[in-house]
């Protein structure tokens, strides 16, 4: 099942209705099972200077 957000817009100029329009953005379904997350550590990145 996909989730949809959908957005409807209209524009006018001086009351009267120019443009009428509207977009969607689809997602993908969650396929997290649950479980641990590996997460990076950081210190990896952190360069170490020579003196």
């Amino acid at each position: 099942m996909k989730k949809e957000t959908i957005v409807f817009a209209t524009e006018t100029k001086n009351g009267v209705v120019t443009r009428i329009g509207k977009s969607f953005i689809t997602q993908p379904p969650i396929k997290f099972a649950g479980g641990s997350v590996k997460w990076f550590d950081d210190s990896k990145l952190i360069r170490r200077t020579t003196a």
